[in-house]
Order: structure tokens, then sequence, then C-alpha cells
């Protein structure tokens, strides 16, 4: 497996891996190989839960409700989820200090995930959003962090990022095949997938179906408070206010022409946003694409 240089439409250096352009985290751009080799070869516990996203899906999100369940109670974390975040924490070794049971989370595809954890039929919770709102949601991202120019047109970062082979982590599409594929194999249960846009119109629901798959006992009101406590404004400014993100710092390329300031984690977090963005022309083009690319796969998604 090689490991590449590229360049992406705005003629910066770009890190290119099995096939896939990476997130611009100092692991990767060190050495991608060797930490996603450490990825693979991770030494797991029997309780770890693996929270697996593509970029933009309400990572942060689902990452805060799973600790909570597992702790038992709305508490945050003071920790940012970057702390326990594979592929960007500085040394994934420093995850064997911290106590069990343990939320990591990762964005590499289902192929790259500790091979000991899919093997013992670890937990893994896999959150899917509309791709046309992880769109517009990387557009931003892309935006804020000086990775595209201001005034890009959405269209275009979608027909030449999104779709294209800069797009961080590879296609969407592979990605989420990857995962049904394995969703479809799986003989032990192991892996819950959680639909973005069910979480945020049946949160309780949801949320205490998350509970039964993690073996969480909990009242309707400690589920109550947990949804009310990782709502997206009460998240915000928890983040904002207790959370120690001096290690968000750390993982990132800062002011090597990757990103000039850390990426906004948090803008909307609504569902539907993308119809302020797509034509509906763009609309119509997009979901060719996406029948084309999902013919032989049953992917339920939400786009309204």
């Amino acid at each position: 497996m090689e490991e590449r240089r590229g360049k992406n439409t705005q003629n910066d250096e770009r890190i290119v891996f099995d096939g896939m352009t990476l997130p611009e985290f100092v692991p990767l751009k060190k050495d991608a190989k060797k930490r996603f080799e450490e990825i693979k070869n991770l030494e797991c516990r029997k309780d770890d839960v693996l929270l697996t996203t593509f970029p933009k899906s309400g990572t942060h999100w689902l990452w805060e409700i799973i600790c909570m369940l597992l702790k038992g109670k709305a508490e945050y974390v003071t920790e940012a989820k970057t702390t326990v975040f594979l592929e960007a924490i500085p040394d994934i070794r420093d995850i064997n200090d911290l106590p069990s049971p343990r939320t990591l989370n990762t964005h590499v595809p289902y192929r790259w995930l500790p091979k000991q954890h899919v093997e013992n039929g670890g937990k893994i919770v896999h959150v899917i959003r509309n791709p046309k709102d992880v769109a517009v949601s990387l557009y931003y991202q892309f935006k804020t962090s000086g990775r595209i120019p201001e005034d890009c047109p959405f269209q275009t970062f979608l027909e030449q990022i999104f779709l294209g082979p800069a797009c961080p982590m590879g296609s969407w599409f592979e990605y989420v095949k990857e995962f049904e594929q394995a969703k479809m194999t799986d003989k032990c249960d192991s892996i819950c997938i959680v639909h973005y846009e069910s979480m945020k119109k049946n949160p309780i629901e949801e949320t205490s179906r998350l509970a039964k798959f993690l073996n969480v006992n909990l009242s309707d009101q400690q589920i109550a408070d947990i949804v009310d406590k990782c709502s997206f404004q009460k998240l915000k400014h928890a983040t904002e206010t207790l959370k120690d993100l001096s290690h968000v710092k750390k993982i990132l390329v800062i002011g090597e022409g990757a990103f000039k300031q850390p990426p906004n984690i948090y803008r909307k977090g609504e569902i539907g946003d993308w119809k302020n963005h797509f034509t509906v022309s763009l609309s119509e083009q997009f979901d060719t694409i996406f029948q084309e690319k999902m013919k032989d796969f049953n992917v339920q998604l939400q786009f309204e």
C-alpha cells in the first residue's frame, strides 16, 4: 500500500494513501501508512466501543452521547473527542492509559478498522448522514479553514472536491458501501447503524435504542437528560466553555498550506440545509450519481 503526495484544486499538497485523499492531521502528514497500520493492529479491549463516521456526519455529537450512556449520567466529558481520534491523536499508544470503557472514534473505512476489534465482535456504532448535507457541511469547513477560497461556489466544491479525488477519506459512496456490506454479513450483531436524521427527529427513541445496543440500562429520565445535554446549542456551549481544546491544535497542520485556523466543529447541525445550496438541476445530477453508485446497495437515507 503506497502513500503519495498530490495536488488539490488549490495547488496545495495533499496526502493520498490507499486511493484516498486524507485529512491534514499531523500523524497522517508524517507517515500515513504507519498510522493506518497502527490503527489496524491496535490492541483492543472487550468493552471498547468504536464510533465510525464519514467526516461531518455528527461524530462529536454521537461521541458525547455514547460517553454519557456508558457513564450512566448526563455529564460532559471535559476532554475533546480528539484525544481518542485514532488517525489524529499524536501518539496512538496514549489510549492504552485510558480507563475502560473507551469510546474510540475514527473516519477510516471499514477495511482499516482495528482487526482485533472486528474479529472479536467489538461494538461498532456507525453513523450515516444524508450526503447532500455532508457535502454542505464540508464546504463550509473547507472555507473557514482556508482550504478553498471564500468565494468558491458550492457547485465547484461539490464537483471538484466532494465528488472528486480530493474529498477527505475518499468517496462517500465507497465508504458507506463498505459498512453496508459489513452490516449485511455481521453475524454477531456488533454493528449499530445510526441515522443522523433519525437522531435529530426522534432523539429519545434513538438514544434508547443505542443504550440497548450498548447494554446500558438507564431510566427514561436519564435518557431524557442525556438528550437534553447533547442538544446542539448546549453541546456547542459546553465545547466552547468546558472542554480542553488545546489538543485540537496539536493534530492539525496549521500554517503550512493546510489550515489557516482550526476548523469550526459546529455550524448549524441541521437536517435539510442542502436545499439552500443545491439547485434543482444540481440535486438531480447528484441523485443520478447516487443511484448509479449505490444501485446494488439498499442504503436507507432521509433526504427530507
